[in-house]
């Protein structure tokens, strides 16, 4: 299988992050390419650069998606997924509506954790379009910008701190890391605040798996799925 992993903003130490991540969750035979837009904004610290973002987005899949059985989209937040899937005859996965998802199999309720204050309107607003915000009980807001969240063992235990810090005490049984940025946390974090933690972009990443497998794309699928 071959998904194509599109990081939204263009910052490279994330996407390896992402690329890291998802070789760890994949399966053995699951081909990942993590990639980013060739020009858009470096990062997305507000609305502009979300809606700048996503047109860099869309290029992105329509150039490199005709080969991928799946498209993860690993912005947490963003726009774009439906206009994707105009693009592409397979599934299109948006880690805003994978890691609810999964959160809701787990808890009755879940909280999000994103990374700075402007996101968390943002969030909200995808999460009422993707009408997954009933059993949301609040998004807050751990900081740092994702700058800030990527980098060697000291960033990452200074982001561990923080997004632990924005998850202590909020509503819900279950929390979600709202950036994509936080990918890797969530062991660490759930051993903090000693509640399940869902890492989204391993979520996404697995549920594209499981529709190959299922053969959800259909006769669209960039390559056969397997025998049953």
């Amino acid at each position: 299988m071959r998904i194509l992993l599109v990081n939204p903003n263009r910052i490279t130490a994330c996407t390896d992050l992402l690329a890291a991540q998802a070789g760890r969750t994949a399966d053995p035979g699951t081909e990942v390419t993590a990639v980013s837009p060739r020009s858009g904004p470096v990062e997305l610290s507000g609305r502009r650069e979300v809606l700048l973002s996503a047109a860099g987005v869309l290029d992105t899949i329509e150039r490199l998606g005709g080969g991928a059985d799946a498209i993860v989209l690993a912005g947490f937040g963003e726009p774009g997924q439906e206009a994707a899937r105009e693009l592409v005859g397979v599934p299109v996965l948006d880690i805003t509506e994978c890691g609810p998802v999964a959160a809701m199999l787990l808890g009755r309720e879940y909280a999000v954790v994103t990374s700075t204050q402007a996101a968390v309107p943002i969030v909200e607003e995808r999460l009422r379009e993707l009408r997954l915000d009933g059993r949301c009980r609040t998004v807050r807001a751990a900081g740092p910008g994702v700058p800030g969240l990527v980098g060697g063992a000291a960033v990452r235990a200074r982001a561990v701190e923080a997004v632990a810090s924005a998850a202590d005490g909020a509503p819900g049984e279950v929390i979600v890391l709202g950036c994509a940025a936080m990918t890797g946390l969530a062991h660490e974090v759930a051993a903090t605040i000693d509640r399940p933690v869902v890492d989204p972009v391993a979520a996404a990443v697995r549920m594209a798996e499981a529709l190959w497998r299922m053969d959800a794309g259909g006769a669209a699928s960039a390559t056969e799925g397997p025998a049953r």
